[in-house]
């Protein structure tokens, strides 16, 4: 509490800092079409010119997919591959498994036929691993596997057909409709084929940076039944996150936890000169008696601080993902002026806390309805309380690892796993659920992590100084009479 100058700077270096991210080329559709033919011809020695290409994808009941390539070469071109057919099958095949959505299956992907005829090249390979299966409804994956980087459309037609007697059981089209989206992004649908067609008119190829599946069911199928099958698709993809990114976040979050249990003990037992003048008791005793101090300021500033950062949050000065911290410092400062006695116990501390959440859950959702930054911040109230559960378990923590010493106690302890505990369930509504993120995470979680711990200091810090001085969690304190009698036996040993 005495060493806020610091606590204010630390935060005002978090709300100020923005970090850069890079991009990348996207990755082609299709593999053996147009330039990346060209260029699989090329590694092998032939130099060709494609014209125009087709790709037309068929998928079969079992999730397999069997793709039809045309080439259009200039005369120059087919005659040089007609001279070499031997080259032909190698490029098809380097072309294939080199780039492109079915790339991803490279191992087992199998080359059926690649000829030269009539001025274009014509290659058919078949790929085992196209979609899946869940609730009866087929799920193909092709575009949603274009990663962080998206995926361009390197043909001038690209059509995906589902089997025998199944339509399309979604709407991709609205997922990659927006204000920037052009023709020759945006699909047909029809019946069971989505195609997507190059106008005349377009110069660039169409780049698609939405990552969508497409489901083919039987006419008639309802759209709970697809939605499940959607996301029983996506299940895989969310349970390798939380492994490959929350759980080891969650290691380096408890070495940051205790330290912000070490930096709890040393400024609430820590005396100044100011507090040794305030105090009537002995200074020698102070390593046995807990430090008495007024936290009403500190309480007023912590509801301060929520309060300006709600609405800076709010009138777009700083990120709107700080409003629902803001909300959280406001109800907890708030609660230690009227009601400090609710702060004292940590079962009062976690119902401050989660009540504060609540507010969250139920603010950042309505802000949404109106307002476009918040709607894709949170798409529930149960999400938009998940990511926020560290800030709220922030101020019980701090009442239960409240302590003198490097005394670890069993409610220190636990307070460190449930405060893990949180940070895992924040963590698992915050990571993507339908899509793998970009590797650049491993460099920017750190600052996360470090960001969280700093805004949960002061909550923290907070709790821990409202706390009863004769009575702190479990700590093993003397009584004044105790005290006074250990004095009295030390004198007349003297």
């Amino acid at each position: 509490m005495k060493r806020v100058g610091l606590l204010v700077g630390l935060l005002a270096v978090v709300c100020l800092a923005a970090p850069a991210i890079a991009s990348s080329p996207p990755e082609p559709v299709c593999g053996p079409c147009g330039s990346s033919f060209e260029e699989a011809a090329g590694q092998q020695g032939v130099s060709v010119n494609v014209t125009h290409s087709t790709a037309e994808i068929r998928l079969d009941a079992n999730g397999s997919a069997t793709w039809m390539v045309t080439n259009r070469l200039t005369e120059a071109s087919a005659e040089r591959l007609a001279a070499n057919p031997e080259r032909l099958r190698p490029i098809a095949r380097e072309a294939t498994v080199s780039e492109g959505v079915a790339a991803e299956s490279a191992g087992s992907v199998r080359l059926k036929s690649a000829t030269v005829d009539n001025g274009t090249a014509q290659i058919r390979f078949h790929d085992p691993d196209a979609g899946s299966r869940h609730a009866g409804v087929l799920v193909a994956d092709y575009f949603h596997s274009g990663g962080s980087w998206g995926l361009v459309l390197n043909a001038d037609r690209v059509s995906i057909s589902g089997p025998e007697g199944a339509v399309v059981a979604n709407d991709p089209r609205s997922i990659i409709d927006d204000e920037y989206a052009t023709d020759s992004e945006l699909p047909t649908v029809s019946e069971g084929t989505v195609t997507w067609q190059r106008t005349a008119a377009t110069e660039d190829r169409a780049e698609l940076y939405h990552e969508f599946y497409i489901a083919y069911a039987e006419p008639g199928t309802g759209s709970t039944r697809v939605d499940a099958a959607l996301t029983l698709a996506s299940l895989p993809i969310w349970l390798s996150n939380v492994r490959d990114i929350v759980l080891p976040a969650a290691v380096v979050f408890g070495l940051v936890l205790i330290g912000i249990a070490a930096v709890v003990r040393w400024t609430v037992w820590t005396p100044t000169e100011a507090d040794l003048l305030r105090s009537d008791v002995d200074p020698l005793l102070f390593d046995t008696d807990r430090l008495p101090t007024d936290v009403n300021w500190f309480a007023a500033g912590v509801t301060g601080i929520g309060l300006a950062v709600g609405l800076l949050a709010a009138l777009r000065v700083l990120p709107a993902t700080l409003l629902g911290v803001g909300v959280i410092y406001l109800g907890t400062g708030a609660a230690a002026i009227e009601r400090p006695d609710w702060l004292r116990s940590v079962r009062g501390a976690l119902a401050v806390g989660l009540a504060a959440t609540l507010a969250v859950g139920g603010l950042l959702p309505g802000l949404g309805t109106g307002n476009p930054r918040f709607t894709g911040l949170v798409p529930t109230v149960i999400h938009a309380m998940a990511i926020h559960l560290p800030f709220a378990v922030a101020p019980a923590f701090g009442l239960a690892v409240d302590g003198d010493g490097f005394d670890v106690t069993r409610s220190a302890v636990a307070a460190l796993c449930g405060a893990v505990a949180a940070f895992v369930v924040a963590g698992g509504a915050f990571v993507p659920f339908d899509s793998r993120p970009s590797f650049l995470i491993l460099f920017v979680l750190p600052v996360i992590i470090g960001v969280v711990g700093v805004l949960m200091l002061p909550l923290s810090l907070l709790a821990a100084s409202l706390s009863d001085p004769d009575d702190p969690p479990e700590k093993a304190t003397r009584s004044p009479s105790e005290t006074t009698e250990t004095v009295d036996s030390e004198t007349r040993s003297h």
